[in-house]
């Protein structure tokens, strides 16, 4: 009898399965459907995005998101991860998820157990109430598969609403985006759209709700391209934001960057007070002191050495300061807190410094001067303004030379702090001849073809950003750097050292002594010498077909190079390179090789400007490297003399 029970029911589920009927399940968003032109390129297919946020007031929201993308292959697999911070401001209500197969057919759903809950506290934060649930449907290893998401998300507190951003991420392709905002029409919000076709961009009103819809679809994937400002720059873009908005018992407005400028004004206010006993330290440190300078470099070199630096963001406090007093304390704080104690300590000696409010790489700051959001700005130095001269303070390093901006915060718009009408001015940034490396070589050849070499390499600016990192290192760590870096073949070390100088454009000093006996090549009576010991450039651009992006450099530099070869006795020039000079928009490059008796000085010029140019320039840019590694690869031939 049991038998024929089974026999029973697999009829039943046989003819259910060759029966046509609207129970029959229809696929979703099948693989075969996507146009060729969207998986070009492609590790993952957007199929579809539809983000809504919905403002109740200047402080409450929902937020509604439904996506589905299909994971091409396995290093799309980043794409089926949701990631969702949240803080005591924002709630997630609701997560919920579907995995489909290749043909689109119903696979498994999100379970709870998949859902993480975690601390999304960032490296060197100690204080931070941001979280983050993660959640991931696995795949099985079968590719391609789909996977849909739905969530919601509330806002009691707004300083900023959603960007828009279809394509935000390299290698996927979206086949449709929708993003709407809606609220009560006595309400105004702020909208940006930024690199968007015609014809995106739709507005309803209903019943008292104001509703803004933006559409697009068919974008192709994009491939990472060498120097490439980023996806941010030439993407569909809408940046929606707030005019008045309410957030952890503050209201503010955001018509200017004056008026947002104002609620900082207030966060920051009275909190720059110092105990009496460090007001007396500090007085005590700097009496006898003239030179306006040199009291806030020795008060900032008092500042790095008493505190260190943590990450802190407990709602409002993401954007206020602990008290001065309070980092005095504890000898600890971020960078708005670090800023505000440099602050007080400057207070106490009569010189006034100024609460700037700036973006730090990756962030390139303000970028949009008159539309003013939160997200343009994540860090906050200090300025110092003195009768003929400028200080810029970064607080939160605790090696960085007084007065020194590093790239991540050089050569951005700043907003400077001033209750009386808070301003935008643009960081210093270094020029190619300040930001250089200057190298000075002996190098002594043998007959035999090893080469023993006195080095001694300046580095300044934005080059001392590549080597002042190993100063505080270990011995055996800085060797390990050197032998990375230098890349002579067969070299060993003898002895090195570093000299730094702490000043605005900061320096240091390396000399390192060295042998190798595999540099050169040794062939019969020849030997051939690299003449380019130490600062090869061995790599070109990867040419690339159909370039979407612009060519853009952030910073410039200057690399010079003086190596003068003593040659051993008994050997004369057999082929002597010539020199090389080019010239392009990009840079500029010299070479010259003189021979005076026993002797060859080799010198090169390199410089690279700072700039962006049409992506039609990106084959000049190539030609201009290609050349440059050609000139860098030529060897001295030198021919023993008979005897």
């Amino acid at each position: 009898m049991r038998f024929k029970i089974w026999s029973f029911t697999a009829l039943l589920l046989a003819l259910s399965f060759s029966l046509p009927g609207k129970d029959k399940p229809k696929p979703f968003y099948p693989v075969a459907s996507i146009d060729s032109a969207m998986k070009k390129d492609a590790w993952a297919v957007c199929r579809d995005f539809h983000q809504e946020f919905v403002l109740h007031n200047d402080g409450k929201a929902v937020e509604n998101i439904h996506f589905v993308i299909t994971i091409m292959e396995k290093r799309g697999d980043k794409f089926a991860e949701l990631e969702l911070n949240y803080d005591k401001t924002s709630k997630i209500t609701s997560i919920s998820g579907k995995n489909y197969d290749a043909a689109g057919f119903y696979d498994e759903k999100l379970k709870n157990s998949a859902i993480q809950d975690v601390n999304s506290t960032s490296e060197g934060s100690i204080y931070d109430d941001l979280r983050m649930k993660i959640a991931k449907i696995e795949s099985a290893n079968s590719y391609p598969y789909t996977v849909e998401y739905n969530y919601e998300i509330t806002y009691d507190g707004l300083l900023g609403y959603p960007t828009w951003q279809p394509l935000d991420e390299y290698h996927l392709s979206v086949e449709k985006s929708q993003y709407d905002i809606s609220f009560p029409e006595n309400m105004e919000i702020r909208y940006r759209e930024l690199n968007l076709p015609p014809g995106c961009r739709t507005e309803k009103n209903e019943k008292g709700i104001h509703t803004i819809e933006w559409k697009i679809g068919s974008l192709p994937a994009q491939k990472e391209e060498s120097f490439s400002p980023g996806l941010v720059i030439v993407t569909p873009r809408v940046v929606t934001a707030p005019i008045r908005f309410e957030y952890c018992g503050t209201t503010g407005t955001m018509n200017s960057w004056s008026d947002f400028g104002k609620w900082i004004s207030q966060l920051i206010e009275n909190r720059d007070q110092l105990p009496p006993a460090r007001q007396n330290e500090i007085i005590e440190r700097i009496k006898g002191m003239k030179d306006t300078t040199q009291i806030v470099r020795t008060l900032y070199e008092m500042m790095q050495k008493r505190t260190r630096y943590v990450g802190i963001q407990l709602g409002i406090g993401g954007f206020q300061p602990f008290p001065a007093e309070t980092v005095d304390k504890v000898g600890y704080g971020d960078c708005k807190a670090l800023s505000n104690y440099m602050k007080a300590i400057l207070k106490v000696a009569e010189i006034r410094a100024e609460y700037t409010v700036a973006g730090a790489a990756p962030s390139q700051g303000i970028t949009m001067t008159d539309f003013p959001t939160a997200n343009q700005l994540n860090h906050v130095i200090l300025c110092v303004p003195l009768k003929n001269d400028t200080i810029w303070l970064e607080c939160t390093s605790q090696t960085d030379p007084c007065g020194y901006l590093s790239r991540s915060t050089a050569g951005r718009k700043v907003l400077i702090i001033d209750p009386k009408g808070s301003r935008i001015v643009t960081t210093p940034l270094l020029s190619a001849d300040q930001s250089c490396q200057n190298r000075k070589a002996t190098v002594k050849l043998s007959p035999d073809g090893e080469i023993s070499a006195q080095i001694q390499t300046n580095y300044a600016g934005y080059q001392y950003d590549n080597i002042s990192g190993i100063l505080t290192e270990s011995r055996k760590e800085q060797e390990k750097a050197l032998y990375e870096n230098l890349s002579v073949p067969g070299m060993v070390v003898s002895g090195f050292s570093y000299k730094e100088t702490r000043s605005k454009i900061p320096e240091v000093a390396e000399t390192i002594t060295l042998t190798s006996s595999t540099f050169t090549t040794r062939s019969g009576s020849r030997i051939f010498i690299p003449v380019n010991v130490f600062n090869q450039i061995k790599s070109v651009p990867t040419r690339v077909e159909n370039r979407k992006m612009p060519v853009y450099r952030e910073f410039a530099f200057l690399d010079t190079d003086s190596v003068t070869f003593k040659l051993p006795p008994g050997f004369k020039p057999e082929t002597v390179p010539h020199g090389k000079t080019l010239t392009s928009s990009f840079g500029e490059y010299c070479s010259t090789l003189t021979f005076n008796g026993d002797q060859l000085l080799y010198t090169r010029r390199f410089k690279m400007k700072r700039g962006t140019w049409s992506k039609e320039q990106y084959t000049a840019l190539i030609d201009f490297y290609t050349e440059v590694v050609s000139a860098d690869k030529v060897k001295l031939v030198l021919r023993e003399e008979a005897k």
